[in-house]
């Protein structure tokens, strides 16, 4: 009898368990932008404009340009998107030059028909088996599997002229589909990657979109299967705006191709790669990667990488490295998700075999949980040994990938756990920096905060910076708290770095504050910018941008003169450093040259404008450092033979 009783027990203890963890809520991913300029305030019709995706890629000094911007706008009262190039004035901040609107050139004018004609226009999807397996078809009626077909035909039979709308044609939009201003679909959460004279871009049209980045025209598209079931909204006259490709992107090569990986955001859960080695002869997808693979895959909001992995001992593979992201069906734990970029079309999913998928536990099964991106730290014949990925509930891993396949030791303790002074989790929802400690291992760099849901805008918890100090030593040296970390106030108060400290944090002052974005390094400082949310996106949002030194916390020390935090009147996701000048001193008696480097922080404040918000210099010895003799050269030389 007391057997079953404990039986019983724990059988109602397990039951409960997965009954609190059953009791937390999905994530409603907001599909509007962070911020808008709206003519009127939700819930109204909406009308105004929105600033989404950017990319700034800097020129060289001597160039009569300063550099390239692409950019992506919206038109609230149709979501309908446009993507331009602007030509950057050699002086930062100076008027810039549309080169062109991509949106414009598929859309067409007066006198200027859409380029690609529709009917031309190289769209892309595939056919997926329960499996996995995939084969690649173009977007056209004739090509798509029943299945795909009844998806868009509905109870009108109209599927056929619905694909023709989604590929462009605007003979039916007012009479039986939606109005639309631009064919191009509106950019919410997704990056543009440049690669190779190429610039591609996913959109909340379903397509993840190339473009040749000299003219602006689309060389191609992919409509990933994922996302047929939910095409035809797009067509609705009373069309609610929603996510399609709406999550980023990357590119890289991988084993003689080159591949780009695309997240679907709040689209879908998942993700997909493309094979794009040849932008004229688009080879098609290499994979669709779903929940319907692997139920711990959710919603993937941060930006999948492409990392060489040694597999075991003399054999190195190529794989996507992606998070399990929200939504996902972990029950609370999540998920490093390594997707073999080697996997033919034909092969169905594997675990253990062409992906592998290493959990990390959930800490309170009652809270929210996801695992966002990773940054990876590669050895020094570029194989990934560590990544390091933070979650919603505060968590910084390390992932330690010496050994073979399936590193069943990959993760244990967390090296840190973000917690504000009163001891309440910090989200981590952006993937860490990674650079040089001063001491042997790495600053490991990141900002908390979230703005996944409309909800969380009403959040004013306090947020942080952290840097945090691992020592790469096997097993890790965990950061027990901020009682080992130096804290930075920013206000000239602060103290050299204290003896045996295990990094810095800096509390942001404003409520509400957050930091979403990740940032970017430069010569041993941290930029990156913090957002003050409105109550919607039509409301005031506000960001604040940061220049700190990676080592010390601190504005301005170690050879870096960086900016305070500077308030700006408008929400912008990241700051840009733009060169300006480069001048050199006298050689001292080693032979070293004092190098001093000038950059304009800048940030996009409009439609091709860039606006200078601070400025950063840094100072460096280069040239010959130092100098000795070798009196036995030639017996050295003679050795190495």
């Amino acid at each position: 009898m007391r057997a079953d009783r404990l039986t019983l027990l724990v059988v109602l203890a397990l039951c409960a368990g997965a009954a609190s963890r059953a009791d937390v809520p999905a994530l409603e991913i907001d599909s509007w932008p962070v911020a808008a300029n709206c003519t009127f305030t939700a819930p109204a019709a909406p009308a105004g404009t929105a600033r989404g995706a950017m990319l700034v890629r800097a020129g060289p000094l001597s160039a009569a340009s300063g550099g390239e911007l692409y950019q992506a706008t919206t038109d609230l009262a149709g979501w309908g998107g446009h993507f331009s190039r602007y030509l950057l004035a050699a002086s930062a901040g100076g008027p810039s030059t549309l080169a062109w609107d991509a949106g414009a050139i598929l859309t067409g004018a007066a006198g200027a028909p859409p380029t690609p004609a529709p009917e031309r226009r190289q769209i892309h999807t595939s056919i997926v088996q329960p499996d996995g397996a995939l084969t690649v078809i173009p977007f056209r009626w004739s090509a798509l599997s029943a299945e795909q077909q009844a998806l868009l035909d509905l109870d009108d039979h109209a599927g056929e002229q619905r694909l023709a709308y989604l590929r462009g044609d605007r003979t039916l939009e007012t009479t039986r589909f939606r109005r639309r201003r631009s064919v191009l679909g509106d950019t919410v959460h997704s990056t543009p990657v440049y690669y190779r004279d190429m610039v591609y871009l996913g959109a909340n049209d379903g397509m993840l979109h190339a473009f040749d980045a000299a003219t602006g025209i689309e060389r191609f598209a992919y409509v990933p299967d994922a996302l047929i079931a939910h095409l035809h909204h797009l067509t609705d006259p009373a069309y609610v705006h929603r996510a399609y490709v709406d999550g980023p992107a990357s590119a890289g090569e991988a084993g003689g191709k080159s591949v780009l990986v695309s997240a679907m955001g709040g689209g879908a859960k998942g993700v997909f790669a493309l094979d794009i080695s040849d932008p004229d002869n688009f080879a098609g997808a290499l994979w669709e990667f779903t929940d319907r693979d692997d139920p711990m895959m959710g919603n993937l909001t941060t930006v999948p990488q492409i990392a060489k992995v040694r597999v075991r001992r003399g054999v190195d593979r190529y794989f996507a490295v992606v998070a399990s992201g929200v939504n996902n069906g972990g029950d609370g734990d999540g998920a490093l998700f390594l997707l073999a970029l080697d996997k033919p079309r034909t092969e169905g999913w594997r675990r253990n075999s062409n992906y592998y998928r290493i959990v990390t536990p959930v800490a309170e099964a009652s809270l929210i949980n996801a695992l966002s991106a990773p940054v990876l730290l590669n050895d020094t014949e570029g194989a990934l040994r560590y990544a390091y990925a933070g979650d919603l509930q505060g968590n910084l891993w390390r992932f330690d990938f010496s050994g073979s396949a399936p590193w069943p030791k990959a993760v244990g303790k967390p090296l840190f756990v973000a917690r504000d002074k009163e001891g309440h989790r910090q989200p981590i929802t952006q993937p860490p920096l990674l650079a040089f400690a001063d001491v042997r291992g790495y600053m490991v760099m990141f900002g908390t905060g979230r703005l996944i849901e409309k909800a969380d805008r009403s959040d004013l918890a306090t947020q942080s910076y952290y840097a945090i100090l691992d020592s790469l030593r096997s097993p890790p040296e965990v950061v027990t708290g901020r009682r080992q970390l130096t804290q930075r106030f920013l206000d000239g108060t602060d103290m050299r770095m204290e003896p045996g400290s295990k990094g810095w944090y800096v509390d942001f002052t404003q409520p509400g504050e957050r930091s979403l974005d990740t940032g970017l390094l430069a010569d041993g400082a941290v930029l990156f910018n913090t957002v003050l949310p409105g109550a919607d996106a039509c409301a005031t949002t506000r960001s604040r941008s940061y220049v700190l030194n990676v080592v010390s916390g601190l504005p301005d020390e170690g050879g870096v003169v960086a900016s305070v935090p500077k308030t700006l009147p408008d929400y912008l996701p990241t700051p840009s450093l733009l060169p300006q000048a480069v001048t050199h001193g006298v050689a001292d008696a080693a032979g070293g040259i004092r190098q001093e480097k000038a950059y304009a922080v800048v940030q996009v404040v409009g439609a091709g404008e860039v606006g200078v918000s601070g400025g950063m210099t840094s100072t460096r010895r280069v040239g010959r450092l130092a100098w000795r003799e070798i009196v036995n050269w030639r017996e050295l030389h003679e050795a190495a033979k």
